[in-house]
């Protein structure tokens, strides 16, 4: 159906464990036959447009909110394997920066003048 135009979009339900499970709905989709393209594109942009909310979240544009998740060098969910998706680095949300492990807030730091480390060091 997806490759006939319709639009598809990622969801997990919110059953626990939360977050885990949206990874998981990734990878069945992906074993149902849509490319790591399709299944990024429908966690994302197409998900927006499912919803009705394109205009303000979706995709990295100027204007629109930027939530996004940030992963280490050498992840590739295009071409590599789509579980990948589980391996993040940190989570960008409300431009606030938390580890992805522990879930710790790590920039801005309260009292602080904030820097974000370099996501690219080389």
């Amino acid at each position: 159906m997806v490759h006939k135009g319709l639009k598809t979009h990622i969801g997990a339900h919110g059953e626990p464990p939360l977050g885990l499970n949206y990874h998981a709905e990734m990878f069945f989709t992906q074993q149902g036959g849509l490319t790591n393209y399709e299944v990024v594109r429908a966690a994302t942009s197409d998900a927006a447009k499912t919803l009705g909310i394109y205009e303000s979240l979706g995709s990295l544009t100027p204007g629109k909110l930027a939530d996004f998740l940030v992963y280490p060098p050498g992840v590739d969910l295009l071409n590599g394997d789509i579980k990948a998706t589980r391996d993040l680095k940190y989570v960008v949300r409300g431009g606030r920066v938390w580890d992805a492990t522990t879930m710790s807030e790590v920039w801005p730091v309260k009292g602080q003048k904030g820097t974000i480390p370099p996501l690219n060091p080389e």
